[in-house]
């Protein structure tokens, strides 16, 4: 009797084992993955200085001079560049001065004309490098010394 109950239990053990690869055969899954790409929009490095030629006595100016630089990127979304001023940091007064300012990189062009700025798209993508330039024109002659400016921007997704 107990050589028929292990004859029955190998046999059973047996079609266990043979049937057992074919459930296991074959199969896929799908791994799911989710995440959110948030819009932004930021200046990298550190801006480059330009310098300004004074041709008439009335203006400043970065053309005959040299341009500044900045580089400009945005991600998840385009952006928008304006020019928000210029800004006097050094130098003798001025009586009343019309301020210009330029950036321009790629499909970037922005500008800033007595005090209305352009606003200029930036696209999504790859870092943009601005080449910035600036004049400033007096209604009288300037007074001998050192000007100093800023061209101030902001980017925004």
């Amino acid at each position: 009797m107990i050589r028929q109950i292990v004859i029955a239990s190998v046999v059973a053990l047996g079609s266990c084992v043979a049937i057992a690869p074919k459930a296991f055969a074959g199969g896929t899954v799908n791994v799911p993955f989710g995440g959110t790409v948030t819009a932004a929009c930021s200046f990298s490095g550190t801006p480059g200085a330009g310098t300004l030629v004074n041709p008439t006595p009335f203006n400043l100016t970065s053309l005959g001079g040299s341009a500044g630089s900045a580089t400009v990127q945005c991600t998840g979304a385009a952006g928008n560049l304006q020019i928000t001023g210029v800004t006097k940091t050094a130098g003798p007064n001025l009586t009343s001065p019309t301020y210009e300012a330029t950036a321009v990189g790629g499909s970037v062009n922005t500008t800033y004309v007595a005090g209305v700025s352009t606003p200029g798209i930036v696209p999504p993508g790859l870092p943009i490098p601005l080449i910035v330039n600036m004049d400033v024109v007096d209604t009288t002659p300037l007074a001998e010394g050192s000007y100093a400016f800023t061209v101030d921007m902001t980017v925004t997704p």
